[in-house]
């Protein structure tokens, strides 16, 4: 009997664990797509240009599908090369050239329709 109390206090833990981490990532994930809007627009105002609310939500998704997928992956890869389990500053700084890289093709596919965006 006391075993499944504690089997069923351990699984709400992990419950209301799993639902803190869900917040703190949908969070992070607003506020990079705020901040990406944020810089969209800026840009646009200071090039002349005007930017439409649907093209400006398509930059945010993509950008963020970017670095929460390519990105992390290439700052994990540099940190196992250097055997480490931490990615440091330095992982970001020579992951440069691969996100400027990842931003020259993903130019090439700005033609794409705004319907391909979203989640």
């Amino acid at each position: 009997m006391e075993k499944a109390m504690d089997m069923d206090m351990e699984m709400e833990r992990e419950e209301e664990e799993e639902e803190e981490t869900e917040s703190v990532s949908d969070v992070l994930r607003d506020r990079f797509r705020l901040s990406t809007i944020s810089i969209a627009e800026a840009e646009a105002k200071r090039n002349g240009m005007e930017i439409s609310e649907p093209i400006v939500a398509c930059i945010s998704d993509l950008a963020f599908k970017y670095a929460a997928e390519q990105l992390a992956k290439d700052l994990e890869l540099f940190a196992q090369h250097a055997s480490r389990k931490i990615v440091k500053m330095e992982d970001v700084i020579l992951s440069g050239p691969t996100l400027l890289l990842g931003l020259h093709a993903a130019r090439g596919r700005m033609h794409v329709s705004v319907a391909s965006c979203g989640p």
